[in-house]
């Protein structure tokens, strides 16, 4: 089968190469790669000074399973599903073929389209454990009516346009006892209104901090998603947040302009980033059975119509168009679109 290595040699550089399918285990799925999605770790993680690696950096997938492991149970042949590969592994979804832990495989729907279904794995799982196991808010299952006794809980997600951020919102929207739901976006704010926002506050504005303190009410929250994270994320943020409160990120807490993690601290409450990976290695214990429940949550939504992919551009080629997509994504090139290759388009199939 064809296969696409993603690495740096001295600048970012793609390598076909033909390998055997490859195998699975007994808790895997092998799946026949029909759309393929690019993630902006894609081209980070085998730059030199991060972890320096050469390997198919694909991790989002749609298409059909071609055949499962001898433990694995809800899936068979025939099905179609999108899956989440494990990071910078080995069997990665810019192939003919890939193979994914059956804890991040989920059933899609015949209304969702392959290019749909391929923009939604990682950044769904990384907005799922943002917001449940760092920032433990109720699920999308768990009581909310009256007689639960549960009060309302405000929320900001920074960023609410991107595919984490948009993620995250339609999760939380998923129980009506996280609210109001305060979200930043700027030339995309009527994406976040679409998908049901509370209150938008425009990231741009000279007069943030009053924007703040007008969609708060001047009550501070005790839980921010930040899918943004830039260091002025971080200063007009955590004002608004409680010492007692809890913050979640996506990307590291340090940047050439700053240190993040300086002014959290001044801030004194609970930060962490977020280590989607955790639904692969169990790393914190849990993680796995989490990673299935929340595939579980995305097949009924999605079959429901009450969680939308992203919006999404064909890179023409198949995995040919790879390096310069993941180019455009490096240097910002692209908008709030994701990135989606047709793997049969790829030259020489």
């Amino acid at each position: 089968m064809k296969n696409l290595l993603v690495y740096y040699d001295p600048d970012l550089t793609t390598q076909h190469e033909d390998i055997p399918v490859p195998e699975y285990g007994p808790n895997e799925i092998l799946i026949k790669v029909v759309v393929a999605g690019s993630n902006p770790k894609d081209w980070k993680h085998p730059m030199p000074n991060y972890f320096n690696i050469k390997v198919n950096q694909g991790d989002d997938a749609a298409g059909i399973v071609e055949a499962v492991g001898s433990e694995v149970t809800n899936f068979r042949p025939g099905d179609r599903v999108a899956g989440f590969h494990v990071m910078d592994t080995p069997r990665g979804t810019y192939a003919e073929y890939t193979v994914c832990p059956e804890q991040t495989v989920f059933h899609i729907p015949e209304s969702l389209s392959f290019e749909e279904a391929a923009t939604i794995p990682l950044a769904a799982y990384t907005a799922a454990v943002g917001l449940y196991r760092n920032l433990q808010l109720p699920l999308p299952f768990e009581r909310a009516d009256e007689k639960s006794g549960v009060a309302k809980t405000p929320l900001i997600i920074n960023g609410a346009s991107s595919a984490v951020g948009s993620f995250a919102l339609q999760f939380a929207l998923m129980n009506p006892s996280i609210g109001p739901i305060v979200v930043t976006a700027g030339k995309s704010a009527e994406h976040a209104k679409q998908l049901g926002a509370d209150i938008i506050v425009d990231y741009r504005s000279p007069t943030i901090s009053d924007d703040f303190s007008a969609a708060l009410g001047g009550k501070k929250v005790h839980h921010v998603f930040d899918a943004s994270n830039t260091l002025q994320s971080v200063k007009y943020l955590t004002p608004w947040l409680d010492p007692a409160g809890r913050y979640t990120c996506t990307t590291g807490l340090k940047k050439p302009e700053g240190d993040e993690s300086v002014e959290l601290k001044k801030w004194g409450g609970w930060f962490e980033q977020i280590w989607v990976g955790s639904v692969h290695d169990d790393n914190p214990a849990g993680g796995k059975l989490f990673g299935g429940v929340v595939s579980r949550i995305l097949e009924v939504a999605l079959k429901q119509g009450t969680f939308k992919p992203q919006p999404y551009e064909v890179i023409e080629g198949g995995l040919a168009g790879v390096l310069d997509a993941l180019k455009r994504l490096r240097d910002r090139k692209g908008g709030n679109e994701k990135f989606v290759y047709r793997i049969a388009e790829t030259p020489g199939l």
